[in-house]
Parts: structure tokens; C-alpha cells; sequence
């Protein structure tokens, strides 16, 4: 049977019209999510580190978490995060659904539905009725009530002893039209007895610094959020969690969708080898090719125009195994709709590992047929695949241009990943291998595709850069894998590497 939960909106008057109704983007004031949408995002955010790290906290009963942040940085969309994912107590396999309680001094019920479109499912607005509709059974539906006093309601959720979470957003607008000793009862009520209560508190202030309160509560998060070279970037700290380990103080996150959704941290993992499944590809379009992400696509405005020169400039926090990941996607994207690829791989990777780690997505037969790898250790066997090197420029690049032909004379469909610091290492400052220069020459005329990765400047890097068409960056930011976009710009995009269907899948979560 399905679970009821309920949260109780307290209305504390007047409301302010202070400006930091900060979860709202402009796009969602006429949107309304859609219920399955908000189900899973929410869902998605309770696997998330950070939140996990909060809820096992909240649900640590008695404790008292301070939300501070500057106006606009997130502060009530993460309370309603916590609110919305809070657990009950459970005996067996049964979950007693938790008390919620919201009290909020700043922000009207209509205000919060029209910032906050998923609140629809739940609110019905300053009625004091249960919300009614049409939804699918186990949507969760919230009950609003008046009070008219906030103590009373605090201590009578407190002294109730049931298990549940008491949200005032926010702490000044509380205590703005109090006396001192309104002041001392409302801390005494909230702060007291946390070994006897079942309850948690979470406490939303105005103040970025919040001291004295800070000083008294369990729990303090500081939001912020900046603008980097016009790209919003939103950052949460975890000042103190009494009682916990918190191993990542810094996470960054999002407000996509009026939701708090924490950028997932990077994790790699491709899944027993014989779980292993050669993907459906993407479908390429009359004019652009796909990455392998839907995603992806989206962030480049459809995929990667037929003919195009991408830089992919890569910060030194990435690992090769990121790198490797993310290229594999597009490389057996393209060789499972019958394209042909040419690797120049990183200098710290051969290209038996790369072999061996694109095989499974391409298949053998695929990878010797329509593969090529360079690789400088001539004391490597033999294979189908393995284009030898011997680090001399002329012959190299002799055997490189002679490759890359014939390639091109069984395909029109080709793409190219060229490792710049390898190509430096080796063969020096000097002349560029031909990609950049003879082939280069050609590649919008065969409507081929190169994709060149750098991780410092260069010579070959700053003349390719004038040339490209794309201009991407990974790097790591505080644990999470970002991408986004120079050429054209992009806001930054946290990356998501899934393996549940036998491959990897990228999903990109926008910082907005």
C-alpha cells in the first residue's frame, strides 16, 4: 500500500518581499513539472552525497542543522529537498511516515507554488484542505494548516515523541516581531531536550554569517553561488555535522528544475566483463554527428557538425580513465553505425588499453576491421588494429597520412582522436603531425570528424584552436566531473557515468 506523507505549512505574517526567492529561474515561473519527473529527480537526489550525508544526519534525531547563504544561493530549495526526502522509523519491513512541518516568515504559499512548480502536486494553496487531484497512487501530498503560534506547534511536534522535521525559513523572519524572552523561548523550545525528541530542526537564515546561531545548532551549510566568466556556479560547504564523518566538506550543485540536485561525484566502474553489451548506437543526423549522449547533444545544439575540428581542453585533475571514457562513448558511437576511427592515444595510455577497453562496445571483428591505434613500442605483436610508430616525423607522418587515406577510401565517414601532448612529446615544438595541417586541409570536404585533446598550450594546440569549431573543457570541480563549453558556451555540466544497460552512458545534470 502506498505511503501518505505529510508536511504542514505554517503561515508566520507578514510575509516579506525580500529578494531572495533565490530558487528561481526565470523558465520555470510558467512551468509545472511534470509528476513523474519530480518523482524521479527526487528519487535521484536522495542517492546524491551530499544529501545522503544531510538526511543521516537529520535522521539522527535531535539534532539542529543551519542553512546560511547569501540571497539567491539555494537555501530554501535545499530545505524542501530535506523535507521531501526525510524517512520515518521503521519496524520490519514497515515505514512510519514522519511528521513535516515548514514554517516559513518570508515567502508566501503562492509565491512558493509559483517558484517552485513541483509544490502543485501537493499545496493546495492556503486552502487548509488536503490537496486533491488525479495523482498516480503513491504520490506523496502535503496538508496545509494555519497556526497561530509557532512555539505551540514546535513544542506539540516536539512532545508528540513521532518521529519528524521541522523546517523555519526563515530563522530571523521568526524572531523579527519577538520580544527577547519570545527569543529565548523559541531557542529553548527548538534546542532543547534533543536526546528525548524525535524531532530535527532545520533552521534557513538570511545571514551569510549567523554566528550566535551557529555556535548553538548541531549542523551548518553555507550556500553560495558566483558568476565564472558568466557561467553560475553554486557551491555548498559543510561547516560542522556533530557526530559524522564528512569526508568532502565542498560539493557543487544545481537548481535545475527548482530542485537542489548535488552534481554527482565521479565514479568509474564498467561492470563485470561478460555484463558487457555493444550499445544501440545514436543516430546520426544528415548534418551532425552524435556524441553517444543525448545529453551531450543537447549541450551542443544537436551533436557535432559533419566536418568539424572539436579541442577538448583537459584540466590535469582528470584521470585517463574519464578521458578514455568519454571518448570510447563517441569512438564506438560511430564504428557501430559503420564509421571508421583513427586513435592517437594519450601518452600515458597504450594502445593495448585502449583496445581492450573500446572491444567490448565495438566487438572484435568491428575493432580489427575498422580501427586503427598508434602505438611507439615496436616490441608489441602484431595486430590488425595497431598502427606501428617509430618516433621518426618523416616516416611517421608518411605512415599516418598513408593510413588516414585509407581510411578515407573505404569510408567517407571517419573520425580522428589526436592526443596534442603526445604528439609535442614526441616529436617536439617543430612542424605538426599532418591532422592539423595536410589532413586538416581536407577534413570539411570529407566531412570527416577530429577531435583533438590537449592539457596545456602548445604551439599545435593554439594553431588547432583557431581552426576549431568546438571548444570544450572537462575538469574535475570539488569531486564532480564538469564539462562545458567555450565554442560555443555552455553552462557548466556535471557528468554521470552509468552502466546499468552493459555500457556506458553519460547523463549531463546543467548548473543553473
Amino acid at each position: 500500500m502506498a505511503q501518505t506523507r505529510t508536511i504542514q505549512v505554517v503561515r508566520q505574517e507578514p510575509y516579506s518581499d525580500a529578494q531572495d526567492v533565490e530558487e528561481v529561474s526565470p523558465s520555470l515561473e510558467s512551468k509545472v513539472v511534470e509528476v513523474a519527473h519530480s518523482r524521479t529527480k527526487g528519487e535521484h537526489a536522495k542517492t546524491a552525497g551530499i544529501l545522503d550525508l544531510l538526511l543521516k544526519f537529520l535522521e539522527s534525531t535531535g539534532n539542529a542543522l543551519l542553512i546560511r547563504g547569501h540571497p539567491g544561493a539555494g537555501k530554501t530549495t535545499l530545505a524542501f529537498e530535506l523535507l521531501r526526502n526525510i524517512e520515518g522509523a521503521r519496524i520490519g519491513e514497515h515505514e512510519i511516515p514522519p511528521s513535516r512541518l515548514y514554517v516559513s516568515s518570508r515567502v508566501s504559499p503562492t509565491r512558493l507554488r509559483k517558484h517552485f512548480p513541483w509544490i502543485n502536486e501537493v499545496v493546495d494553496s492556503m486552502s487548509g484542505r488536503a490537496a486533491k487531484g488525479s495523482w498516480p497512487q503513491g504520490i506523496d501530498y502535503f496538508r496545509v494548516s494555519e497556526a497561530d503560534n509557532i512555539l505551540n506547534k514546535v513544542l506539540a511536534l516536539k512532545h508528540s515523541r513521532q518521529r519528524g522535521l521541522i523546517v523555519i525559513d526563515s530563522w530571523e523572519g521568526a524572531l523579527r516581531n519577538t520580544s527577547e524572552e519570545g527569543r529565548r523561548m523559541l531557542e529553548s523550545a527548538i534546542l532543547s531536550e534533543p536526546d528525548e525528541s524525535k524531532v530535527s530542526v532545520v533552521l534557513v537564515s538570511e545571514s551569510e554569517r549567523s554566528e550566535e546561531i551557529a555556535h548553538l545548532v548541531d549542523g551548518v551549510v553555507t550556500l553560495s553561488s558566483s558568476k565564472e566568466n558568466g557561467r553560475e556556479m553554486r557551491t555548498l560547504v559543510v561547516d560542522k555535522l556533530r557526530g559524522l564523518r564528512v569526508q568532502s566538506p565542498l560539493a557543487i550543485f544545481s537548481l535545475e528544475g527548482g530542485r537542489f540536485t548535488p552534481l554527482p561525484r565521479t565514479r568509474f566502474h564498467n561492470g563485470d566483463i561478460a555484463s558487457r553489451k555493444i550499445p544501440v548506437p545514436i543516430e546520426h543526423s544528415e548534418s551532425h554527428y552524435s556524441t553517444g549522449s543525448l545529453d551531450l547533444d543537447r549541450m551542443l545544439e544537436g551533436g557535432v557538425k559533419k566536418g568539424s575540428f572539436i579541442l577538448l581542453d583537459i584540466n590535469e585533475t582528470v584521470s585517463h580513465e574519464a578521458v578514455t571514457l568519454f571518448l570510447n562513448m563517441t569512438r564506438a558511437n560511430f564504428v557501430n553505425q559503420g564509421g571508421y576511427c583513427f586513435i592517437l592515444p594519450q601518452s600515458n595510455v597504450s594502445s593495448e588499453n585502449i583496445a581492450a577497453s573500446l572491444r567490448p562496445y565495438v566487438g572484435n571483428e568491428a575493432l580489427e576491421k575498422r580501427v586503427r591505434i598508434t602505438e611507439y613500442n615496436r616490441d608489441l605483436p602484431a595486430a590488425k588494429w595497431r598502427l606501428p610508430l617509430e618516433g621518426d616525423r618523416t616516416k611517421d607522418f608518411s605512415a599516418f597520412y598513408n593510413c588516414w587515406n585509407d581510411l578515407g577510401r573505404k569510408s567517407s565517414a571517419r573520425m580522428m582522436t589526436i592526443d596534442f601532448d603526445q604528439v609535442v612529446q614526441v616529436y617536439g615544438e617543430g612542424p605538426t603531425l599532418p591532422a592539423a595541417t595536410q589532413i586538416g586541409a581536407g577534413i570539411r570536404d570529407a566531412r570527416a570528424l577530429i577531435i583533438g585533446l590537449a592539457s596545456g598550450p602548445s604551439k599545435i594546440r593554439e594553431e588547432f584552436l583557431r581552426t576549431a569549431d568546438y571548444n570544450l573543457k572537462l575538469e574535475m570541480i570539488h569531486g564532480s566531473l564538469v564539462i562545458y563549453g567555450i565554442r560555443p558556451f555552455t553552462n557548466f555540466h556535471g557528468c554521470q557515468f552509468a552502466f546499468d544497460k552493459g555500457y556506458p552512458s553519460l547523463a549531463l545534470t546543467e548548473m543553473v
